[in-house]
């Protein structure tokens, strides 16, 4: 393996995943059998078992449009992750956004693609800080608006913009 590799963190380069064996069970008066564990290729590395380094010229090539981010979601993963985590922290779409973190679940560089997300809202939307912010007065935890932000960071504003692709539509309610 070489060393810019990282294990997957949910297979810890295993490859696979072992799911739980189930016992026996009683449902609806009628005896059921368990089920013994199986062996499946992990579905967060495809059975890589490990993960390649961050490429910063691939995925800023990925999520470039012509006014600053692309308006559709890209295809990679990762660059879906820095363009819709770029998107939630400039305001374009402060839905949480769960579709994105789920696609790197398993993924070691996660860190590393939230630093790059973060310079990528700051340039294309001038901020890092609107998602955080809404979401920050909605749980408590900041108590007081901060100036200057787009309309999506304060209560009452937009949620999204018309670029929100169709498979993230369940973040909406």
């Amino acid at each position: 393996m070489p060393a810019e590799h990282k294990p997957c963190l949910k297979c810890n380069g295993i490859r696979t995943l072992t799911s739980p064996a189930l016992a026996p069970y009683v449902y609806e008066g009628q005896q059921r059998p368990g089920h013994p564990a199986r062996t499946y290729k992990c579905p967060y590395c495809d059975g890589a078992g490990t993960f390649p380094p961050v490429d910063i010229a691939a995925i800023a090539t990925a999520i470039k449009g012509r006014k600053g981010l692309c308006s559709k979601r890209p295809a990679d993963s990762r660059a879906y992750y820095v363009w819709r985590m770029a998107r939630f922290h400039g305001g374009a779409d402060v839905t949480l956004p769960m579709t994105a973190t789920f696609d790197v679940a398993g993924d070691p560089f996660r860190t590393e693609l939230d630093i790059i997300a973060d310079a990528v809202a700051k340039r294309v939307f001038g901020t890092d800080l609107a998602g955080v912010h809404r979401w920050g007065r909605a749980m408590g935890t900041l108590d007081r608006d901060m100036p200057g932000l787009p309309d999506s960071a304060y209560s009452g504003g937009r949620v999204a913009d018309c670029d929100k692709p169709e498979e993230e539509q369940a973040e909406l309610f």
